[in-house]
């Protein structure tokens, strides 16, 4: 089973764990059904139903606290040779994307606020991407020099897995305490910008300054890309876990032998 997020989230739990997180009154209008209801729902499920399974994913590190048997899987939901490379531009003013989706979960209001503090002293145009197609949506997302993803969640989306396929650089926020589930050689090569809920505008006001690192980091953001999130290399790693009598899933030795 691949667990996608709030299927096993406990809201109560990641509520009192977390200083920051979607899982709060102000941020997600589930919260309380959540906490009144859903939570039991879930706990049903981590403590009978998925002790049934060989092998149990989770695509957010978060998911690691409450269902420790399971494994991390990256997202495999970019077809990378489709992707082609745009990295920033030049331009005097540049171009910040941010797709607020469900705005209260990925922060937005935090966002925005912190982007209308740093008004006065930086020079940039803000691009909010809903209500498009999603082909409207790439289109957008290509003319961007910036990409912001999400401040509450811990951990990035697809959005950003699609902007890093682009080569464009994602500022992100990135929770410490659940990156011991995301695998050593992948945390160590993350690309993005972690900004913190607690000094946003102050963070995103360095990655303004830092604008001369933004193309490397498109570059390093598309490796990235290419190495943890290629859906040819996820799936061969999930077919020959479903071959194997202990259902091991070793992505990093598929990745190796991918290599020249």
């Amino acid at each position: 089973m691949t667990l996608q997020g709030c299927d096993a989230r406990l809201a109560s739990e990641g509520n009192v764990r977390n200083k920051w997180t979607m899982c709060a009154p102000n941020h997600c209008e589930m919260y309380q059904r959540c906490v009144s209801s859903l939570d039991r729902r879930r706990r049903y499920l981590i403590d009978e139903i998925l002790p049934l399974f060989d092998r149990i994913f989770y695509l957010n590190p978060e998911l690691g606290h409450v269902v420790p048997t399971a494994t991390f899987l990256p997202y495999a939901n970019v077809e990378i040779d489709k992707f082609s490379l745009a990295l920033p531009s030049d331009r005097d003013r540049p171009r910040i994307v941010h797709a607020p989706t469900v705005g209260g979960i990925k922060g937005t209001p935090l966002i925005l606020d912190a982007l209308r503090q740093l008004e006065s002293s930086y020079d940039f145009e803000l691009v909010l991407v809903e209500n498009k197609t999603h082909e409207e949506a790439l289109q957008l997302y290509r003319s961007a020099d910036l990409a912001i993803d999400q401040v509450l969640a811990g951990w990035y989306g697809g959005f950003a897995v699609e902007m890093m396929a682009m080569g464009k650089p994602v500022a992100c926020y990135l929770r410490p305490e659940d990156m011991q589930f995301v695998p050593a050689a992948m945390r160590e090569k993350l690309p993005l910008f972690n900004i913190s809920p607690a000094n946003l505008a102050e963070d995103l006001a360095e990655i303004l300054d830092r604008r001369q690192e933004w193309k490397a980091r498109g570059v390093d953001s598309r490796n990235y890309v290419e190495t943890w999130h290629n859906p040819d290399v996820i799936a061969k790693a999930m077919l020959a876990a479903y071959a194997t009598h202990d259902s091991r899933f070793e992505l990093e030795a598929f990745r190796a032998k991918k290599s020249p």
